[in-house]
């Protein structure tokens, strides 16, 4: 199977000329969104009555029949962190103490969906003491179940309540080794009660990861409870469903951010692993589904391992991708040319480019997406070049950045007006802007050339953009060129075109007499930036910032490219990046 995806792989990346062409989802599907809010509405009011306490009734299982490994690693800091009375996530900090689940309400709602997911749990299955990590986990858990082993529209919501049943039955022996057979009892009750309620509310979570979650809970459940058929086969057909709509043919994810991919590999491994435990028959699509998703993952890394920040995904934003690679046993190579998910890969001796030429996902898979259409990145080695500057967190210590990290400006691509490719709504989500895009890869004689074309400001400003990059075949020069054309250029006049080339903070960035800008890395290796001076363009270092963790930006350079934009002529700037040789 692998061998497969690889000869398809490398046929597609090799082709002469391949063209592909993606549209946006532009589907109203604001009526649906509020008629799925009224609807539950209308089931939370049933939920939170006393007769539905009798609805949950059923098997009462005695233990579980596995508890699959999880392929990702936790983090121990955190785990001792919890040892020493204090709860840490995204920068928020809550004491541990038996009225810990009812101050939660002084906590953010990150913070508290965190907390009532049990995440944390994967944090002490890394410390070192696994016995004090159990009394942990045990006492934190007892101090939940007042609070939590009945419905509560916050504790018990879908993806949340799925989240909570993948950790428990992943780290059941933390959960569950307790010598109090009242405990224990409460606990394996309370996880079928909340299974039966999942698998009613299942088809109601939001497009996108939350159905992975919530398919993978109940799948796990059917698996692990006793006298789970029922919730195995609404799980796997659910789940199988899922996957099928939610991850592209080239095996990118529809919300186009590979931590949701990475994420649904990791998901799959547990299902494959309760499967073998229970020595129960593997569904073919499980498997084949993590070898399609595998060279996805490949193509979005640099040669560092870091993630190019494309969709919303940070740089670190994949910790402990390689061990879920590992584990998910899939072989195939980097995949060059993802024409479904929208990225194209070109990789020449050390250096590595990495384009995003899709448009916006679709609007139930928008959260928080990026309007960085065209930008791209590129590494040498294992050191990054140019970089776009990353998603940041609201929790972090410039809460605005979060909003500001998603604007075009704050990719390696073309802004015209200070204007952003599309629009950033307050809602989290993208308006209009980008609709289609037109990617042609060519195979030349000596390097590989990428040529998009976007209408992002055809509306707005008459034009389209086209960027055409080619990496010769030695990996030491990248030629660039920009341009916007089209029947409605006048409406452009006036307003700004500039070029930004965000800058890693390992590069130092120096500008010469002769407007080269000279950018050397900590290896020692020298590359030269400049553009063509017969278009009159003029090439500047400003300050920047690089966010490779969501809550940790740092200081950096960019490049800024001003494209003259005169009347009757079109703005186009052909630049170039060469390595030179010492």
């Amino acid at each position: 199977m692998n061998a497969a995806f690889d000869k398809i792989a490398g046929y597609a990346s090799n082709a002469p000329l391949t063209r592909s062409t993606l549209r946006r989802d532009t589907g109203f599907y604001l009526p649906q969104e509020v008629w799925q809010k009224i609807s539950r509405a209308v089931k939370e009011w049933g939920y939170g009555s006393s007769l539905y306490e009798y609805r949950l009734k059923g098997r009462h299982p005695v233990q579980l029949l596995g508890s699959p490994d999880d392929p990702a690693p936790g983090n121990a800091t955190l785990g001792s962190a919890i040892f020493g009375g204090d709860m840490l996530h995204a920068g928020e900090q809550h004491k541990l103490e038996p009225a810990f689940w009812q101050k939660l309400d002084k906590a953010s709602p990150s913070f508290r969906r965190y907390a009532h997911s049990f995440h944390w749990l994967q944090d002490l299955a890394q410390t070192h003491d696994q016995k004090k990590a159990r009394d942990a986990a045990e006492t934190i858990i007892g101090w939940w179940l007042p609070v939590g082993e009945k419905w509560d529209r916050e504790i018990w919501q879908a993806e949340t309540l799925a989240r909570r049943l993948i950790n428990w039955f992943v780290h059941a022996p933390l959960i569950l080794s307790s010598l109090d057979l009242v405990y224990r009892s409460k606990v394996l009750h309370t996880m079928a009660r909340q299974a039966r309620h999942l698998a009613r509310v299942h088809s109601d979570v939001p497009a996108g990861l939350s159905e992975i979650y919530t398919g993978t809970a109940l799948t796990l459940a059917g698996l692990l409870l006793p006298g789970g058929s029922a919730l195995h086969a609404r799980g796997t057909r659910f789940l199988e469903r899922t996957c099928k709509t939610f991850i592209l043919p080239d095996g990118g994810p529809a919300s186009r951010n590979a931590a949701d991919v990475i994420r649904t590999m990791q998901l799959l491994i547990l299902v494959r692993s309760a499967y073998v435990e229970t020595d129960s028959d593997l569904p073919s699509w499980v498997q084949i589904t993590l070898d399609r998703i595998a060279p996805y993952i490949r193509a979005m890394r640099h040669g560092d391992g870091s993630f190019a920040q494309i969709g919303g995904v940070s740089a670190e934003g994949g910790h402990g991708t390689n061990a879920v690679l590992a584990a998910s046993e899939a072989k195939g190579k980097a995949t060059e040319n993802s024409a479904y998910s929208g990225i194209q890969r070109v990789t020449a001796a050390a250096t590595c480019l990495i384009m995003d030429t899709g448009t916006p996902p679709a609007w139930p898979l928008m959260k928080k997406a990026h309007a960085g259409t065209g930008s791209f990145e590129l590494s040498v080695a294992q050191e990054r070049l140019i970089v776009n500057v990353g998603p940041a967190s609201d929790r972090g210590p410039f809460p605005e950045l979060a909003v500001m990290t998603r604007s075009t400006a704050a990719h390696s691509a073309l802004i015209v007006a200070d204007r952003n490719s599309s629009r950033l709504m307050d809602n989290g989500k993208l308006g209009a802007g980008v609709t289609e895009t037109l990617t042609l890869r060519e195979t030349l004689e000596n390097g590989t050339r990428i040529r998009l074309i976007h209408d992002g400001y055809l509306k707005r400003f008459g034009v389209k953009h086209e960027r055409a990059l080619t990496l010769t075949a030695n990996g030491k020069k990248l030629l660039g060129e920009d341009k916007l054309f089209g029947p409605k250029s006048q409406k452009l006049q006036g307003h700004t075109v500039v070029l930004r080339f965000h800058l890693h903070p390992s590069v130092e960035a120096t500008k010469a007499p002769d407007g080269r800008i000279t950018l050397a890395l900590k290896s020692g290796r020298v590359w030269i930036f400049d553009v063509d001076k017969g278009s009159g363009a003029k090439a500047n270092i400003e300050d920047s910032l690089y966010v490779s963790r969501p809550d940790k930006p740092v200081a950096a350079r960019q490049i800024v490219v001003t494209i003259p934009n005169r009347e009757n002529e079109t703005p186009i700037c052909t630049w170039q990046l060469s390595e030179m040789d010492i």
